[in-house]
């Protein structure tokens, strides 16, 4: 990749965190004012970025459209759609549709419950790995020895009271999941939030994401969430269903 694509992408990871000026734009690229302007003149240009009333630098128009398309050519997503909005019209809470991409767990469709709540999660976001339902969904049915690698690399942060912050304790929580079937957050990345989620399978018993029902304290207690387990897990057997895969056929972590 050449380096001017190199600044221009990161230039659109910085300006994803919040409106920036020119003079910050330049100080994080570590370049000249003049050069950094350049970037931005042809990211405006490429309507992947504006400039606010303030003269502050936005993402723009360009990127969502480019976003939207991505997801869209998800197949995941797509396949998914019809099952998570079934889903979603039994349960009063909000559910998530995750996919694996390399080794980050991403969330790739939502449906609000209709008792909004801000919650963490958006479309695009990255699931923390040892502390949400949907990315410990998916990681206990990774081959053990990828779950090893991962847990290792993890840069472990302390939410709540209730998050993990150990590779040991991240593997033997993986281990448990793997064994019942389905991934809990029981107040580990938010204090008011508790979530189950399973794994959706491909024909080769292969992970590829996952599917959650999260609700808010106020909404219900964890004991509550618990007994959406069974129709959640009759979603993500439908969605795996589609991909050739059903329950008994063998995964990738057995």
């Amino acid at each position: 990749m050449s380096e001017t694509v190199r600044r221009a992408l990161r230039v659109l990871g910085f300006l994803g965190e919040r409106p920036r000026k020119i003079d910050e734009v330049a100080e994080f690229m570590g370049l000249h004012r003049t050069t950094a302007l350049r970037t931005l003149q042809v990211l405006e240009a490429e309507r992947f970025v504006a400039r606010d009333e303030g003269h502050a630098y936005r993402l723009a128009s360009g990127l969502y459209f480019l976003a939207n398309r991505a997801l869209e050519n998800t197949d995941l997503r797509t396949v998914a759609a019809p099952h998570i909005t079934a889903l979603s019209v039994e349960v009063p809470h909000t559910v998530h549709l995750a996919a694996l991409e390399a080794r980050r767990v991403v969330y790739i469709d939502k449906r609000e419950a209709e008792n909004r709540v801000r919650m963490y999660s958006r479309i695009g976001n990255v699931a923390p790995l040892y502390c949400t339902g949907v990315a410990k969904a998916i990681l206990a049915f990774l081959p053990v020895a990828v779950q090893q690698e991962i847990a290792d690399g993890i840069d472990y942060v302390r939410h709540t009271d209730n998050t993990i912050t150990t590779a040991a304790g991240l593997l033997a929580e993986l281990a448990a999941v793997a064994r019942r079937g389905y991934a809990t957050d029981h107040l580990e990345h938010e204090p008011f939030v508790n979530c189950v989620a399973a794994p959706v399978f491909e024909a080769s018993g292969a992970v590829i994401g996952s599917v959650s029902v999260t609700a808010t304290t106020l909404a219900c207690d964890f004991e509550d969430v618990l007994t959406l387990v069974p129709r959640l897990i009759e979603t993500t057997n439908a969605i795996s269903d589609e991909y050739g895969w059903h329950p008994g056929l063998p995964t990738d972590q057995d």
